[in-house]
C-alpha cells in the first residue's frame, strides 16, 4: 500500500459481534447501512472492504473519510450494544454523560451536507437549548444559515453515557413561500471533553454533525 494510499485509509473497531459462516452477516449489514445514512459527509469516500465480524475500511480524501468513519461509527453503536449484551462499552472522553447535565443553553456549529457534487458541506452557526418540561427533556435547535435558516425541537433522553434526541426539523421558508413541511431527525452523541458531539439523521438520508458547548444554564 502507497504512503498515499495509508494515509487515506481509516480502519474501524469491531463494531458487533461474531457473525457465522455463509450469505452476508448481520453486522456487514449494519455496516452498509451506515455507510449509506453517512456517505455524504464526505464524497470522495468509499466502502473498501467489510469484515464478517463488522469491521470495515473506508478510503478516500483523508479529513472526508474520517467524517464518514466517525458518523458509521455513531450509527451502528446501538446495534453492536443490543447485539454484545453485557459487554463493556467504551467510555466517552470526559465526564460521563448525564440528563441533569443538559439544560441550558449550548452554542456550536451544526455541520450539513454538501448541496450538490463537488460543494463543499456546509457549517452553520447553531444554539440548542435543553429544558425539562412535564417531567420529560425536550430541546430546541436553531441555525443561522444565511440561505436557508434550520429549526427543530423534540424530546431527549440520556442512555448509557449517550444522548439521543427524536423530533421534527424544518427549514423557515422565505418571503412568499409556503411554510415547508418538518422532516423527521434523530440524534445521537455524547460528551467529547467539554464539547457535546453528536450525529443526526433526517428522515430524508441527510446526515447532520452537531458540535456545541455549554454557553449558560
Amino acid at each position: 500500500m502507497s504512503q498515499r494510499r495509508a494515509r487515506h485509509l481509516v480502519v474501524a473497531a469491531v463494531l458487533l459481534g461474531a457473525g457465522c459462516a455463509g450469505k452476508i452477516t448481520p453486522q456487514q449489514a449494519a455496516v452498509e447501512e451506515a455507510f449509506e445514512a453517512c456517505r455524504a459527509q464526505g464524497p470522495s469516500a468509499r466502502l473498501d472492504k467489510v469484515e464478517r465480524d463488522g469491521r470495515f475500511s473506508v478510503v478516500g480524501r483523508e479529513s472526508e473519510a474520517q467524517r464518514v468513519h466517525d458518523c458509521m461509527v455513531r450509527q451502528a453503536e446501538p446495534a453492536r450494544r443490543e447485539t454484545a449484551g453485557a459487554a463493556p462499552v467504551p467510555a466517552a472522553k470526559g465526564a460521563p454523560l448525564v440528563a441533569s447535565r443538559l439544560p441550558g443553553t449550548w452554542r456550536g456549529t451544526l455541520k450539513l451536507p454538501p448541496r450538490g457534487t463537488g460543494q463543499a458541506e456546509v457549517a452553520a452557526p447553531a444554539t440548542v437549548r435543553f429544558v425539562v418540561s412535564a417531567g420529560a427533556l425536550r430541546w430546541t435547535l436553531a441555525t443561522g444559515t444565511p440561505t436557508t435558516p434550520l429549526a427543530a425541537d423534540g424530546t431527549a433522553v440520556v442512555v448509557d453515557g449517550e444522548v439521543r434526541m427524536t423530533g421534527t426539523m424544518r427549514a423557515s421558508a422565505r418571503d412568499g413561500e409556503p411554510t415547508r413541511p418538518g422532516v423527521s431527525v434523530r440524534y445521537a452523541g455524547a460528551m467529547v471533553g467539554d464539547r457535546l458531539e453528536v450525529t443526526g439523521l433526517t428522515t430524508d438520508k441527510q446526515v447532520h454533525v452537531l458540535t456545541v458547548r455549554r454557553a449558560a444554564d
